[in-house]
């Protein structure tokens, strides 16, 4: 039976991002064909995720009528996971494209040469889930984290770093949901990324042997995942609402 990933990439990113919501106390709901949250959503998080093609969705039929043509103090977003919606008529503008990616496991590449330098590990404390933040957004954060310390205590949730000389040089989150792990929130330094990318990978796949890896990216990014082995499943777009 052919297995449909870009439906498993699909959910599996939905339920990040519910789980991104409950865990600052905002629950999402999820409905047959999308996820959405009625509140605002924690920072770069989507307040609705198509979960089904635009022909399965009705969007001048409660509740989705109500969400796209109410008007909010602050800007709502949407992730349209199959880039199959025109949101135009509702205020929305789209604001980037990206695709779905899958690495099977037998199509990952170990690295020519480990780093003997790098140690890759699992962020369990929240001082160190502080940390990680801070080289993620590369700023110093003093308040609105978005990755709380409940998602430390999430067996289908691991947040890695790799560090070097006890500094975190790079990090990714996998969310492991019904056939596959999600990879999300990368980053790496310019300069050998791939090796960087080589080194999360194959901790996820040892946390998870045999399951594919999915997610999204876009421009450079997507290009970099392909290099190491990744295959594109199909578009999506997110759209904007500015409040």
């Amino acid at each position: 039976m052919h297995t449909n990933y870009l439906q498993l990439a699909v959910n599996n990113n939905a339920i990040w991002c519910e789980t991104v919501c409950r865990s600052h106390n905002i629950p999402g709901e999820f409905h047959e064909t999308f996820w959405m949250i009625k509140h605002q959503a924690p920072t770069y998080y989507p307040n609705l995720i198509t979960l089904s093609p635009a022909e399965n969705l009705d969007l001048h039929q409660d509740p989705l009528a109500a969400f796209l043509s109410e008007q909010n103090d602050y800007t709502i977003s949407i992730k349209d996971s199959f880039a199959d919606l025109d949101l135009d008529p509702f205020g929305f503008h789209s604001l980037f494209e990206a695709q779905w990616i899958i690495l099977r496991s037998d199509s990952m590449t170990v690295p020519n040469q480990p780093s003997t330098e790098l140690a890759w590990k699992r962020i369990t404390e929240e001082k160190e889930l502080l940390g990680w933040e801070t080289a993620w957004s590369q700023t110093e954060l003093t308040q609105n984290h978005i990755f709380q310390a409940p998602l430390l205590h999430d067996a289908n949730i691991c947040i890695m770093a790799a560090y070097q000389d006890n500094h975190i040089v790079a990090g990714a989150i996998a969310n492991k949901t019904p056939g596959v792990v999600g990879v999300s929130n990368v980053f790496t330094p310019e300069q050998d990324a791939e090796q960087y990318w080589q080194g999360l990978l194959a901790l996820i796949s040892n946390q998870h042997p045999g399951l594919p890896i999915v997610g999204y990216e876009q421009d450079e990014s997507l290009a970099l995942a392909i290099r190491v082995g990744f295959t594109i499943l199909g578009p999506l777009r997110v759209w904007l609402k500015d409040e």
